[in-house]
């Protein structure tokens, strides 16, 4: 597993929605016409898609030895899909332009086309189109090791150059771990554990996107040879803010931070544990409905 295999499939799932398009790289200057409360709309799909993907395919068993060495080493895809409620957002009428009524215009995932909008006196103002985006999907490299006392941690990384002088640098860090309940309980018919994943995305050299997520949970596995279905409960709280040059000033910087959100987060699935090779695929709901799947390589 090299590093160049991991940067190759990272950045076709990671950045999909934001590298993965031709418009791609007109993001920062479409923000950079719309006001503040404009700005929240246009990328308003972002955070619960972004929510939901980050805080999946954490753990995959609630199975912890209480001592000995695990190790593994694998790529996790997590995918949401936008609905027709995500493709268009009812803007806010700027400073000096008064629009003859409602009318909806594309977010970060709609129509690629810029939307006209009339407003009184003949002026027309235009919004920026979207990505024509139907799923958002994001693939993250992941290290489980373990065990000290019934105790497994994970950690998530990934930093490299985009090869896009608009979009710059993409970063992602998660740190974690899972902790067995199981080990103080004799005799339950299921394995449970308690876990907690932290993690931190950056996309542009100018911090673009910034997201942080937390994510905690309650795990309960069930193993019948090489299959072990499982499920969990959790809470996800996840935060983003943008930075992005207004064109009316350039060289300025202007920072929106958006709402932090919370949700319930439940997760089920079914993990194939065969020696040194694992895989799995699950279902989520969170902020969005989405899923996963996983492979990792490892004892």
């Amino acid at each position: 597993m090299t590093l160049r295999w991991l940067r190759n499939l990272v950045l076709s799932g990671a950045i999909v929605l934001i590298g993965a398009h031709p418009v791609a790289a007109q993001i920062d200057s479409n923000l950079g016409g719309l006001t503040t409360d404009n700005v929240k709309g246009y990328l308003g799909p972002l955070p619960d898609a972004l929510s939901t993907t980050l805080n999946s395919a954490t753990w995959q068993s609630a199975h912890i030895r209480t001592a000995g060495l695990t190790l593994s080493l694998g790529i996790h895809a997590m995918a949401v899909t936008f609905g027709d409620d995500d493709r268009t957002y009812v803007p806010t009428d700027p400073p000096g332009f008064s629009s003859t009524g409602p009318q909806p215009v594309p977010t970060v995932v709609g129509d690629e086309n810029a939307t006209p909008v009339s407003g009184q006196g003949g002026s027309t103002l235009y919004y920026p189109g979207g990505l024509n985006l139907d799923q958002f999907t994001v693939a993250v490299p992941q290290l489980n090791i373990g065990t000290i006392a019934g105790t497994n941690a994970l950690v998530r990384f990934i930093a490299f150059e985009t090869g896009d002088s608009d979009l710059g640098r993409f970063e992602l860090f998660g740190v974690g771990a899972q902790h067995s309940i199981s080990q103080y309980f004799k005799g339950l018919p299921v394995d449970v554990a308690l876990g907690g994943l932290y993690q931190r995305m950056k996309l542009g050299d100018d911090d673009l996107v910034d997201a942080n997520t937390f994510h905690a949970e309650v795990m309960a596995s069930k193993s019948f040879a090489w299959v072990q279905p499982y499920a969990s409960l959790g809470f996800d709280s996840f935060g983003m803010k943008v930075k992005y040059d207004q064109t009316s000033t350039p060289g300025v910087k202007t920072e929106v931070e958006f709402d932090n959100t919370t949700n319930v987060h439940f997760t089920g699935g079914v993990l194939l544990g065969f020696p040194m090779v694992k895989l799995h695929a699950e279902f989520d709901v969170g902020a969005k409905t989405g899923g996963a799947i996983g492979l990792r390589f490892g004892v």
